[in-house]
Protein backbone atom coordinates (compact mmCIF):
# COMPACT_ATOMS: atom_id res chain seq x y z
CA UNK A 1 0.00 0.00 0.00
CA UNK A 2 1.02 3.28 -0.95
CA UNK A 3 1.90 6.06 1.42
CA UNK A 4 -0.76 8.25 -0.64
CA UNK A 5 -3.56 5.33 -0.29
CA UNK A 6 -2.85 4.79 3.92
CA UNK A 7 -3.49 8.69 4.26
CA UNK A 8 -6.98 8.28 2.68
CA UNK A 9 -7.68 5.53 3.97
CA UNK A 10 -6.27 6.94 7.47
CA UNK A 11 -8.52 10.32 6.24
CA UNK A 12 -11.40 8.43 5.45
CA UNK A 13 -11.93 6.48 8.69
CA UNK A 14 -11.76 9.65 10.77
CA UNK A 15 -15.07 11.01 8.48
CA UNK A 16 -16.49 7.76 9.02
CA UNK A 17 -15.57 7.90 12.70
CA UNK A 18 -17.10 11.51 12.69
CA UNK A 19 -20.35 10.94 11.13
CA UNK A 20 -21.05 8.15 13.00
CA UNK A 21 -20.53 9.70 15.91
CA UNK A 22 -23.33 11.97 14.86
CA UNK A 23 -25.52 9.00 14.06
CA UNK A 24 -24.77 8.15 17.86
CA UNK A 25 -25.75 11.01 19.08
CA UNK A 26 -29.03 11.64 17.08
CA UNK A 27 -30.21 7.66 18.02
CA UNK A 28 -29.80 8.70 21.32
CA UNK A 29 -32.38 10.85 21.40
CA UNK A 30 -35.88 8.93 21.69
CA UNK A 31 -38.28 11.14 20.41
CA UNK A 32 -38.53 12.52 16.79
CA UNK A 33 -39.77 15.99 17.84
CA UNK A 34 -36.95 16.91 19.98
CA UNK A 35 -34.47 15.73 17.54
CA UNK A 36 -36.45 17.94 14.68
CA UNK A 37 -36.43 21.02 17.19
CA UNK A 38 -32.30 20.13 17.84
CA UNK A 39 -31.57 20.05 14.32
CA UNK A 40 -33.50 22.53 13.05
CA UNK A 41 -32.19 25.05 15.85
CA UNK A 42 -29.30 27.43 14.83
CA UNK A 43 -26.55 25.55 16.86
CA UNK A 44 -28.20 22.06 15.58
CA UNK A 45 -28.04 23.79 11.96
CA UNK A 46 -24.50 24.39 11.92
CA UNK A 47 -23.21 21.35 13.13
CA UNK A 48 -25.21 19.54 10.47
CA UNK A 49 -23.48 22.10 7.99
CA UNK A 50 -20.06 21.25 9.10
CA UNK A 51 -20.75 17.52 8.93
CA UNK A 52 -21.80 18.16 5.52
CA UNK A 53 -18.48 19.50 4.96
CA UNK A 54 -16.73 16.70 6.39
CA UNK A 55 -18.71 14.19 4.10
CA UNK A 56 -18.02 16.59 1.20
CA UNK A 57 -14.18 16.06 2.15
CA UNK A 58 -14.69 12.67 1.62
CA UNK A 59 -15.87 13.40 -1.97
CA UNK A 60 -13.37 15.04 -2.90
CA UNK A 61 -11.21 11.92 -1.68
CA UNK A 62 -13.28 10.06 -4.00
CA UNK A 63 -13.21 12.02 -6.81
CA UNK A 64 -9.08 12.03 -6.62
CA UNK A 65 -9.22 8.45 -6.35
CA UNK A 66 -11.49 7.99 -9.44
CA UNK A 67 -8.84 10.28 -11.30
CA UNK A 68 -5.47 9.10 -10.24
CA UNK A 69 -5.17 5.29 -9.11
CA UNK A 70 -6.52 1.85 -8.74
CA UNK A 71 -8.34 1.77 -5.20
CA UNK A 72 -7.61 -0.35 -3.34
CA UNK A 73 -10.03 -3.27 -1.59
CA UNK A 74 -9.57 -1.49 1.91
CA UNK A 75 -10.13 2.13 0.44
CA UNK A 76 -13.81 1.16 -1.63
CA UNK A 77 -14.68 -0.51 1.14
CA UNK A 78 -13.98 2.86 3.36
CA UNK A 79 -15.85 5.02 0.55
CA UNK A 80 -18.85 2.58 1.19
CA UNK A 81 -19.13 2.47 4.73
CA UNK A 82 -18.80 6.42 4.58
CA UNK A 83 -21.70 6.70 2.42
CA UNK A 84 -23.72 4.14 4.09
CA UNK A 85 -22.95 6.17 7.60
CA UNK A 86 -23.64 9.50 5.73
CA UNK A 87 -26.99 7.77 3.80
CA UNK A 88 -27.72 6.93 7.82
CA UNK A 89 -27.51 10.24 9.13
CA UNK A 90 -29.54 11.63 6.27
CA UNK A 91 -32.48 9.76 7.49
CA UNK A 92 -32.35 12.03 10.86
CA UNK A 93 -33.41 14.96 8.08
CA UNK A 94 -36.38 13.31 6.89
CA UNK A 95 -38.31 16.02 8.61
CA UNK A 96 -36.32 18.59 8.46
CA UNK A 97 -36.92 19.25 4.70
CA UNK A 98 -35.42 23.26 5.20
CA UNK A 99 -32.34 21.83 6.01
CA UNK A 100 -32.12 19.48 3.46
CA UNK A 101 -31.79 21.98 1.23
CA UNK A 102 -29.42 23.91 2.74
CA UNK A 103 -27.30 20.66 2.40
CA UNK A 104 -26.80 21.43 -1.44
CA UNK A 105 -23.01 21.82 -2.46
CA UNK A 106 -21.73 25.33 -2.76
CA UNK A 107 -19.27 24.66 -5.33
CA UNK A 108 -16.91 25.99 -3.07
CA UNK A 109 -13.47 25.23 -3.97
CA UNK A 110 -10.92 27.36 -2.09
CA UNK A 111 -7.67 26.09 -1.66
CA UNK A 112 -4.80 27.10 0.27
CA UNK A 113 -0.63 26.52 -0.95
CA UNK A 114 0.94 24.99 2.02
CA UNK A 115 4.52 23.58 1.43
CA UNK A 116 4.37 23.69 -2.67
CA UNK A 117 1.42 21.27 -1.73
CA UNK A 118 -1.85 22.56 -2.81
CA UNK A 119 -4.94 21.65 -0.59
CA UNK A 120 -8.51 22.09 -0.38
CA UNK A 121 -9.26 24.42 2.75
CA UNK A 122 -11.53 22.19 4.24
CA UNK A 123 -9.75 18.62 3.44
CA UNK A 124 -6.74 20.29 5.11
CA UNK A 125 -8.97 21.72 8.23
CA UNK A 126 -9.99 17.95 8.84
CA UNK A 127 -6.93 16.76 8.21
CA UNK A 128 -5.47 18.87 10.69
CA UNK A 129 -8.34 18.92 13.70
CA UNK A 130 -8.96 15.00 13.19
CA UNK A 131 -5.86 13.37 11.47
CA UNK A 132 -2.78 14.49 12.22
CA UNK A 133 -1.11 17.64 13.09
CA UNK A 134 0.88 17.58 9.81
CA UNK A 135 -0.72 17.67 6.32
CA UNK A 136 0.69 14.79 4.21
CA UNK A 137 2.91 15.85 1.25
CA UNK A 138 1.71 15.74 -2.14
CA UNK A 139 4.31 13.87 -4.44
Amino acid sequence: MTSETAHLIQCLQQIHKVIGKANEILAGVSNPSVCSEVLLSKPGTAYMLGLFEVYRVSKRLEEGVKTRQPASELLRHTLREVDLAWNNLLSFLAFGHPLLQMLVPTGNSDSVIYQGSCYHVSCANFWLNCVDSTLPRQK
